[in-house]
């Protein structure tokens, strides 16, 4: 979002002429990535292998650059090669393929994913309809597009239907005043200031009711006891949805969004020494009447360009009360309250030059060791942040799915980042034009065990029932690529990694491939090759 704000309001000032005509432009790409691993699952005797499609198209229609129409459509998109619905009545004769997922259920061939129109205004500008969302490295707010990540892809991607007003108002005001005084030649600041409203729901499909107890005819007291039956949700059909389904408003869940950033460009630190500096904040507070949820969220970011070398840091917290998460804690009085006091943060240094790009990234995911009491702490960065090929996006994303269940699918981590801390120093070689080499180390830690999703050690910060495990870490991962661009439009990928993951992760109970040592403690090792070819236009 930064960035394309960024390129709108600062391309064409409102006072400047355009051409008056249409435009009309489209990008995307159509991807095919394979991937293959080794001893994944418990009792997996060979690799296990698949292929997946996405199409991505996003046409752009342009009026004299004041007033676009654009829209983002996926076909196709996470689709496994071949016929997996038995569409043939004999495989061996299968012939027409499938539009089936790797969760084993049909997909949406075509899906019009965003579709928003943007237009200026004389003091700033416009954008209205469902849109994607990017902020900083994407830890919250992040966009899925492209190809930007050195292992792995975007899976899924920040989208909103929004309302969004942006401006530069030290801008406009430098204007007016140099309108009214020519001769002050006051300064302009590169500041951006942006206002939104996000309507996140407009009727639940599951519908709250709140924590309620069946009447207990031995006791006075209104208070839940332990044995009483809770009721929570009533997880409708679609079908018995009443025609006057959108007119309460008790249920609606929206956000106001505000960001301030600076985005300066050949800055003089000293004067031997320029760059380019990007700092700014990305402000959310979410809200829902009927779960009393009143939620603010606070990102910030900061980028320092000098010479070679760079950094940057995003750090969120995530902080209020809410109703909505229904897992009853232990309080007789509140069973569902919640305050949130969620922390995440990346920091990245590094130096690059045409030919070598080096850094080291170092981030963190707060955790929750105590589920069901009233401080919910935990939260995965997004699963978009890629961090390596194996231990996050497909170890731990499996691992959470299995040990939260269905009922919890918020809570599954989806290759994020989760309850960890962790280091990822990478470094990038270009020995020719369109060819890179790129290698990785991960190692990380726990944060908070719970004893279900990461065990629990001697030692540990936390109140387990049992302490079982005895490493503490919780995996190191390596991870090596080869990329090349040819004909200016295909982008191919090899990428590879092998990961050891210690007896802090629960893999037995989770069906994942595990080994015992000789004092009994599990672990893990696992490999995988992947690949993509893609044609980008």
């Amino acid at each position: 979002m930064l960035g394309a704000l960024w390129l709108a309001l600062a391309a064409a000032p409102a006072h400047a002429d355009a051409p008056d005509n249409w435009k009309f432009t489209l990008d995307g790409y159509y991807r095919v990535r394979g991937h293959a691993f080794w001893d994944l699952y418990e009792g997996q005797a060979a690799a296990g292998t698949y292929m997946t499609h996405r199409i991505r198209l996003q046409p752009m229609l342009n009026f004299e650059d004041r007033a676009k129409f654009m829209m983002q459509v996926d076909a196709l998109d996470g689709v496994v090669w071949g016929d997996n619905m038995s569409q043939a009545s004999t495989a061996l004769f299968a012939g027409d393929p499938s539009e089936t997922t790797i969760e084993g259920v049909e997909g949406s061939p075509v899906k019009v994913r965003r579709a928003w129109m943007e237009f200026k205004v004389p003091v700033g500008l416009f954008r209205v309809g469902r849109q994607a969302s990017q902020w900083g490295m994407g830890l919250l707010a992040n966009d899925g597009n492209g190809f930007d990540d050195s292992f792995g892809e975007n899976k899924f991607g920040s989208t909103y239907d929004r309302i969004l007003f942006a401006t530069r108002p030290i801008t406009v005001a430098t204007t007016v005043a140099n309108m009214v005084n020519p001769q002050a030649k006051v300064r302009d600041i590169p500041l951006i200031a942006a206002f939104g409203v996000d309507r996140l729901v407009e009727d639940p499909l599951i519908q709250y009711y709140g924590y309620s107890c069946d009447p207990d005819e031995t006791t006075d007291n209104a208070a839940c006891g332990p044995t009483d039956e809770h009721s929570w949700t009533d997880e409708r059909e679609a079908e018995r949805r009443p025609t006057t389904w959108w007119v309460d408003t008790e249920d609606d869940v929206y956000e106001m969004v505000y960001v301030l950033v600076y985005r300066g460009e050949d800055i003089k630190f000293s004067p031997k020494v320029t760059g380019d500096l990007t700092a700014g904040f990305y402000i959310v507070n979410r809200v829902q009447a009927e779960t009393d949820s009143n939620v603010l969220i606070v990102d910030g970011y900061i980028k320092e360009e000098i010479a070679n070398t760079y950094a940057e840091a995003e750090v969120l917290t995530i902080q209020g009360d809410t109703r909505a998460i229904t897992l009853a804690s232990e309080s007789v009085e509140d069973p569902l309250g919640k305050t949130a006091n969620i922390w995440g943060y990346v920091l990245r240094a590094g130096y690059q030059d045409p030919k070598w790009t080096a850094l080291m990234e170092h981030g963190y995911a707060s955790g929750d060791d105590q589920p069901t009491d009233a401080d919910f702490t935990g939260r995965p960065l997004h699963p978009d942040h890629n961090v390596g090929l194996l231990f996050y996006e497909e170890i731990m994303s499996r691992v959470t799915a299995e040990a939260w269940g269905d009922g919890a699918k918020g809570l599954w981590s989806n290759g994020g980042v989760y309850n960890s801390r962790y280091i990822f120093p990478n470094v990038r070689y270009r020995p020719l034009p369109n060819w890179e080499l790129s290698a990785a180390y991960m190692m990380a830690w726990p944060d908070k065990p719970d004893g279900s999703k990461i065990l629990c050690a001697e030692g540990d910060a936390v109140d387990c029932t049992v302490y079982s495990a005895t490493s503490d870490y919780l995996a190191y991962e390596v991870d090596l690529a080869v990329k090349h661009r040819w004909a200016e439009h295909v982008n191919f990928s090899v990428e590879g990694g092998f990961a050891h993951v210690t007896d802090r992760i629960p893999l037995k109970s989770t069906g994942m491939q595990y080994e015992t040592d000789d004092e009994g403690h599990t672990y893990g090792d696992f490999w995988t090759v992947q690949s993509r070819i893609a044609y980008e236009f």
